[in-house]
């Protein structure tokens, strides 16, 4: 009976420090639910995508300084 009551309860309001290891999985369960819900409807893609560019901070000696 204690799954079912868990399952029912909002967690949202608690800090994850207050959280306990059985809160913790039931939380991880709901994300990964949610999760493979959004894939099957295509929400979520399969891979992860492709890394950022690296960006260059600006520095006019290196960039062509006009004088």
């Amino acid at each position: 009976m204690m799954d079912d009551e868990l399952k029912q309860r909002d967690l949202s309001s608690k800090p994850d420090s207050q959280l306990t290891a059985d809160e913790r999985k039931e939380l991880k369960r709901r994300f990964d639910e949610f999760v493979g819900i959004m894939r099957s409807q295509g929400m979520v893609p399969s891979e992860p995508a492709s890394k950022p560019k690296k960006v260059e901070k600006w520095n006019p000696v290196t960039h062509g300084r006009r004088g």
